[in-house]
C-alpha cells in the first residue's frame, strides 16, 4: 500500500507495529516523506477540503498549496536554499504555516525561537548556531509583533541577519470589518508595527514575498527525503535563552506523525476541526497542533492571541472537535461557565503542567452541562520526544493519569539508584523509547549522551529525568520532576516555561549572595511564578540586595522567569541526602 496517511494505511501499519515486541524494530517498518510531501499527499487527495480556518476565512488545501509554492519561489528569489538555517519565530497564522511548508519544500533547516525573549538571548542562540554549523542564519521570519522594535532589528542585523521577513495577524483575514480585525489592529498600533520599514531589500512582509514568487520564472522543485537531514531546531524551555536545543530530522518528525496517526485511529476523522492556539516554536504545537491534523485531513482553526475567556466565542465561530490546550485554560473555561455547545467535542488534551483532579472534574462537568460527552484528559511529552509521548486516549482513563504510551512508544520505569526496571505501582525514573525523538541536543554532545541512553542492543532511550509509576492498566502517573520545569505565560500571554535551576544560577553569580534556591508557586495571572530564597553574605543590606537581584535577573533571564518575591533566610533547609528540601521552601 502506498505510503500515504490514509485511514487504511494507518490501520495496516498499526497492526504491524502492535506485533513488534522489540524496541528498535518499529523504525524498520516505517516509511517516510518530507513535511511538504506529506502535505501534498493530502492536497492532491482532497484539494477542496478546508485546511485552515482563520476568523471567518476558510483556506482549502489547494489554496494553501498555492500560497506555499509561491512563498517557496519568493524565498528562493531572496536566496534561501537547501540546508540554509532560517530562524523562525511565528505565531499561529495562515502565512506562518505557508512559510513553514515553503521552507521545507526548499529543504532549509528551521531554527525555531521565541523572539519575545530579550535580544541578548536571541543573539546567543544565533551565535551558537553559527558556531556549530559554520554558517550564519542570514534569514529571520517572524510575526511582525515580535520584530517591531527598531533596536531589536538593528541588533539582529549586526550579528548577521541579512533579511527579515514578517507575517502579520491581519494577513489572510476576511475582507471587511470584524471585531477580531479591529483587536489585531489595536495590538499592531500599540506595538508600532506600522513603523517597520519594508524596503524590498533587507526587510519584507509576506505579501511582498508572495508577489515576488508569483512573478518569478523559477521552478522550485521539492527536495527529496533524506533521513538524517537537519530540519528543525527547537528549545526545551520554549525560549531562546540558555537552554538545550533539540534537533530533529525528517525521519524523526515524520515518525511522530505516524505514531500519532496510529494512536488517533477512531478518534480523528477527516474534515473534523482542531483548535490550535500555541506559537509554532514548540514541537508540541509544531507537530501535534499543526502537522498531525493537516496530514490526517483534519482542518486547523487558529487564534494567535487566544484568551481562554473567549473559548465559547471561538467554539461558536469554528465548531471545532478537538482542542489541545493547557490546564489553566480549562480552569478559566469552567470558572466563567459561559454556555457553549460542546456536543461536537471529542478530544480535549492538556499538557505543559499538571492537570489537577479539581480542574479535570470541573472541566468534565462543564462539558456535560453543555451537551458534550467528551472528557478532559492529560498528556505527557517533551521537546526531546518532539511533542506528545503518551496521553489518556484509552477508554475511561484513571483520574490523575497522564495516559498510556502512544502506539509505537514504550516506557520503562527504572530505579533511581540501581537502574533496575520496576513493576506496577513502583516509583522510578521514566525512560521512553520512541521512533519519534530528537536526533540530539544541537551542539551539546555531553547533554545528548546524558539523556539519550543506548540499551544493550544499541537502541536509544530518552531519560526523561521525571519520576513516574504505572498501574495494572498500563496507565502512567507523573509523581515528581527532577528538573522542576513548570508552565507560565509570558507578557504576550504565550505559554512558556520557568526553569528554576536557570534563575538559581543567575542569582548565585552575584557577589553578595552566599546561597540561593528557587522554587515556583501558582499564580492566578501567569499560572506559575518564580520565588527566590537567598542566604546573603554578612553585612549586606537585604532591601538593597533584593532590588539588585531583581535588576540583575531582568537583564539575564526572560521577564517571565524574574522572581516575583525574594525571601532572605539563614540557610537553605536540606533533606537527609543533603539535597535542598524544596517541600519545606514551598511551605514557607
Amino acid at each position: 500500500m502506498e505510503n500515504k496517511l490514509t485511514k487504511e494505511y494507518l490501520t495496516e501499519l498499526k497492526k504491524k507495529v502492535l506485533n513488534v515486541k522489540e524496541p528498535g524494530e518499529i523504525e524498520k517498518i516505517l516509511e517516510h516523506k518530507t513535511l511538504y510531501e506529506r502535505f501534498v499527499d493530502v492536497a492532491e487527495r482532497k484539494p477542496d477540503s478546508i485546511a485552515i480556518y482563520y476568523f471567518g476565512n476558510k483556506i482549502t488545501y489547494r489554496q494553501l498549496k498555492t500560497l506555499i509554492d509561491n512563498a517557496a519561489k519568493g524565498f528562493s528569489e531572496l536566496g534561501i536554499k537547501y540546508n540554509d538555517i532560517v530562524t523562525c519565530s511565528l505565531l499561529a497564522t495562515p502565512y506562518a504555516i505557508a512559510s513553514i511548508f515553503a521552507l521545507d519544500k526548499i529543504g532549509a533547516s528551521m531554527h525555531l525561537v521565541n523572539a519575545s525573549s530579550n535580544i541578548d538571548e536571541l543573539k546567543r542562540e544565533l551565535n551558537k548556531v553559527e558556531e556549530e554549523s559554520g554558517k550564519k542564519s542570514k534569514y529571520f521570519i517572524a510575526t511582525d509583533l515580535l520584530v517591531s522594535n527598531e533596536e531589536k532589528r538593528n541588533e539582529l542585523q549586526k550579528i548577521g541577519i541579512e533579511k527579515i521577513i514578517t507575517t502579520s495577524l491581519i494577513d489572510a483575514l476576511p475582507m471587511g470589518f470584524n471585531f477580531d480585525k479591529l483587536k489585531f489592529r489595536i495590538v499592531q498600533l500599540k506595538k508600532k508595527t506600522f513603523k517597520i520599514p519594508y524596503d524590498l531589500n533587507s526587510i519584507f512582509n509576506f505579501e511582498q514575498i508572495l508577489n515576488i514568487g508569483r512573478q518569478s520564472k523559477k521552478d522550485v522543485e521539492a527536495c527529496s527525503f533524506v533521513p538524517n537531514k537537519l530540519v528543525t531546531i527547537a528549545y526545551t524551555s520554549g525560549t531562546t535563552g540558555n537552554c538545550k536545543a533539540c534537533a530533529a530530522s525528517w525521519e524523526k518528525l515524520d515518525s511522530m506523525i505516524q505514531v500519532m496517526g496510529m494512536t488517533e485511529l477512531g478518534r480523528f476523522e477527516e474534515d473534523e476541526i482542531m483548535f490550535s492556539t500555541f506559537p509554532f516554536w514548540l514541537y508540541y504545537s509544531f507537530e501535534n497542533m499543526l502537522m498531525e491534523p493537516l496530514f490526517l485531513g483534519v482542518g486547523v482553526a487558529l487564534d494567535p492571541l487566544f484568551n481562554p475567556k473567549d473559548i465559547a466565542k471561538r467554539n461558536k465561530q469554528y465548531h471545532f472537535n478537538h482542542w489541545l490546550t493547557v490546564p489553566p485554560y480549562i480552569k478559566t473555561m469552567a470558572e466563567i461557565g459561559k454556555k457553549t455547545d460542546c456536543s461536537r467535542w471529542k478530544i480535549i488534551v492538556t499538557g505543559g503542567s499538571e492537570l489537577s483532579d479539581d480542574v479535570k472534574i470541573a472541566g468534565d462537568k462543564y462539558i456535560r452541562e453543555n451537551g458534550g460527552t467528551g472528557e478532559v484528559v492529560q498528556g505527557y511529552g517533551a521537546n526531546e520526544l518532539l511533542g506528545s509521548a503518551m496521553y489518556g486516549y484509552n477508554e475511561n482513563p484513571t483520574i490523575g493519569s497522564v495516559g498510556k504510551p502512544c502506539i509505537g512508544n514504550i516506557v520503562k520505569i527504572r530505579d533511581l539508584e540501581t537502574g533496575e526496571e520496576l513493576g506496577p505501582n513502583q516509583e522510578g525514573v521514566a525512560y521512553v523509547y520512541s521512533p519519534a525523538m530528537m536526533t540530539g541536543y544541537y551542539g551539546d554532545e555531553e547533554a545528548t549522551k546524558h539523556n539519550l541512553i543506548p540499551d544493550e542492543n544499541g537502541v536509544m532511550w530518552y531519560n526523561t529525568e521525571d519520576l513516574q509509576r504505572y498501574n495494572e492498566r498500563g496507565e502512567y502517573f507523573l509523581t515528581g520532576r527532577i528538573r522542576r520545569i513548570v508552565l507560565t505565560l509570558d507578557s504576550e500571554g504565550n505559554p512558556t516555561k520557568i526553569i528554576p535551576e536557570r534563575v538559581k544560577r543567575c542569582i548565585n553569580t552575584m557577589d553578595e549572595v552566599y546561597k540561593c534556591e528557587v522554587i515556583t508557586v501558582p499564580d492566578e495571572t501567569t499560572v506559575n511564578e518564580a520565588i527566590a530564597f537567598v542566604v546573603p553574605k554578612e553585612n549586606v543590606n537585604e532591601t538593597m540586595l533584593a532590588d539588585r537581584i531583581i535588576s540583575h535577573c531582568k537583564t539575564s533571564v526572560p521577564e517571565y522567569m524574574v522572581p516575583k518575591n525574594i525571601y532572605f533566610i539563614n540557610d537553605i533547609p536540606l533533606l537527609p541526602t543533603k539535597k535542598p528540601d524544596l517541600t519545606r521552601l514551598e511551605q514557607i
